[in-house]
């Protein structure tokens, strides 16, 4: 899986491979690139929804 092909940097896809692997062996290799991807998902909203927010005028 190519990292520029779901939107992740290179090290995020190095990094969530080898966590995925160290906690949960081999299914933790297949399954961490998607995880990672929803994970990515989630808080790209999560950010675009505080940056649409009133508090990200006030300071």
């Amino acid at each position: 899986m190519v990292g520029g092909k779901i939107g992740l940097h290179p090290v995020a896809v190095i990094f969530s491979v080898m966590a995925g692997g160290q906690l949960f062996g081999f299914l933790g290799i297949l399954l961490a690139l998607p995880i990672a991807s929803i994970i990515m998902v989630f808080l790209r909203h999560v950010h675009d929804t505080y940056r649409d927010s009133e508090f990200y005028g006030k300071g």
